[in-house]
Parts: structure tokens; C-alpha cells; sequence
């Protein structure tokens, strides 16, 4: 399988600590891909907190901000242009979205806090909600500084299974595409009880027919990979702790996206790695049926 190509790029920025952790991903991300970023600035005219203090961001203010961001992606030899949308704070993900639909984007960058799931439906999270809207591959980068350089040299992609193997893998092909990048395939195998007390238990042959499609893949990709398999534990925390041990530069996760509400009566674990690590999360494209 070719690597795929990751030809544009969309970084959403609000001047945040974390959304400028996610200007050094975004960098790092564009050089490795020889790629082209836009950069877009929601400009919302409501009283806001900010800073510390209630406050309303001026247009001023909001052109500093982006043309300070387009510069410094530009410095470090990128092509890059910018826009700014006035939203409120309700449609912040909703302006973000429509903007990466109509410019075709193949990867959205985006800051996060890391919120809970209650905390992401009271405070707004950007994040939180264009996982819900958007198909295309979402990086979300916290406050945690990557590898400097370009690339990811050390990719962990965790995957679940069926559907969920090949978009996963194709994420990490594109991220781990500069020369010598690893990838470390982490399946943790499923065990699954239901309130009436049915279980349902990954066999063996599960596990080992998902573990040798995503490593076949990579290899006819040309990336070096090795795989392992965890048998216990959440599986958000036990991703989180094998990428801190393995000194994974990113996680990739596969394309099951749920809302906030559903994550909280389900289980989510894209939004479980928000809270259980510091390491930019790529979300796979969502493959609808």
C-alpha cells in the first residue's frame, strides 16, 4: 500500500498554550509532508474569559494573532495563507468544519485541554465537537511539546479491529513517512460484559488476524513496525501507558468517533487518551458505510 498523501493542511488557533503546541505539530507535521497549511482564526465578538479576565477580542487583535501564526509557519519554509470567520462561541466547530469542507483539507490540527466529556459539553471543546463533525483526520495537540525537526520518528498506532485497522494504519503511514520512523502497533485485545451479563471475549485468532493486517500493511508501505498485544486494563489508559514507556512522538487511533453524551454512557477512548495522555492524538478518517 502507498503511503498516503497528506497534500493540505488546516490549523485552527485561538493563541492558546495549547493551540500553539499545535503550531510546533503543525510545523513539524507540513515539513515532513512537503505540505501546505491554512491557517484559520475564529474571531469571536462575545464577552469571553480570556487570559484570566472577562474580555471581548478586538479585529486587531484577532489579525495579530493570525498573521503572527502565518509568519512563523512560513519562517520555517512552509507555504501558508490565512483567514479569519467571526462565530460565536456556540459555533466555533461549526464555522472550523464548514471551512475545512470547503477547502478540501486532508488533515485538521487543532489545540485541547483535555476536557472530561461534561466539561467539553458545558465549556464548548472545539475538539470535542469536530470529531463529531468532520471525516477527515483530526490531530489534537495539547500542551506537550513533539520531537523537534521534521516527522514522527516513534508512531504508536493503536487499533481495534474489522473496520477499524485500515484507516488507522494509513494515518500512521502518513505521520511516520520521513526516513527511519518506527511504528509500534498496539492491539488491546477486547473484553466486552454487557448489563444482562453477556460477554464477549476476542479469541486468539481475532487478535492475531488484526495484529497481521495492520503490520502487512506497513511493510508493503516500506515502514519498520513491530506489534504487541495488552490483555488488560481500559484500554485509553493502557494506550496512554505503553506510548509513555515506548516514548511515543504521537498516538494514532482508529476512525470510531463518538459525542460527548455517547462517550459518557458508552465509553470513549479518543476521549479518554485526551485526559490519560499529553502526547498530539491523530484521529483517523471516518470511513462511513
Amino acid at each position: 500500500m502507498k503511503t498516503p498523501r497528506i497534500g493540505h493542511i488546516l490549523l485552527a488557533t485561538d493563541g492558546s498554550p495549547e493551540a500553539e503546541a499545535a503550531v510546533n505539530t503543525t510545523i513539524v507535521f507540513a515539513k515532513a509532508a512537503a505540505a501546505t497549511v491554512d491557517v484559520v482564526h475564529v474571531w469571536n465578538r462575545e464577552l469571553h474569559h480570556r487570559h484570566g479576565v472577562w474580555d471581548v477580542e478586538t479585529r486587531s487583535e484577532a489579525e495579530s494573532l493570525l498573521n503572527d501564526t502565518v509568519m512563523r509557519i512560513r519562517e520555517a519554509g512552509i507555504p501558508t495563507d490565512g483567514e479569519i470567520m467571526p462565530a460565536d462561541t456556540t459555533h466555533v466547530a461549526s464555522a472550523i468544519a464548514e471551512n475545512v469542507r470547503q477547502s478540501q483539507a486532508d488533515l485538521v490540527v487543532v489545540g485541547s485541554r483535555g476536557l472530561s466529556d461534561w466539561q467539553s459539553i458545558i465549556h464548548h471543546s472545539v475538539s470535542h465537537e469536530l470529531l463529531c463533525a468532520l471525516d477527515c483526520p483530526l490531530l489534537i495537540v495539547q500542551a506537550k511539546p513533539v520531537t523537534g525537526g521534521s516527522g514522527f520518528p516513534r508512531v504508536l498506532v493503536a487499533i481495534a479491529g474489522g473496520d477499524d485497522v485500515l484507516p488507522a494504519v494509513r494515518a500512521a503511514m502518513a505521520a511516520a513517512s520521513e526516513p527511519g520512523a518506527e511504528v509500534l502497533v498496539v492491539h488491546v485485545a477486547q473484553k466486552i460484559v454487557s448489563s444482562q451479563g453477556f460477554a464477549y471475549v476476542e479469541s486468539d485468532g481475532e487478535i492475531r488476524a488484526t495484529i497481521e493486517k495492520a503490520t502487512s500493511l506497513l511493510n508493503e508501505g516500506g515502514i519498520a513496525c513491530e506489534a504487541m498485544v495488552a490483555h488488560a486494563g481500559p484500554v485509553a489508559q493502557v494506550v496512554a501507558q505503553i506510548a509513555a514507556e515506548w516514548r511515543a512522538d504521537l498516538i494514532v487511533i482508529g476512525s470510531s468517533r463518538i459525542g460527548d453524551l455517547g462517550s459518557m454512557l458508552f465509553g470513549s477512548v479518543t476521549h479518554g487518551l485526551l485526559r490519560a495522555t499529553e502526547r498530539p492524538l491523530l484521529v483517523a478518517e471516518r470511513i462511513r458505510g
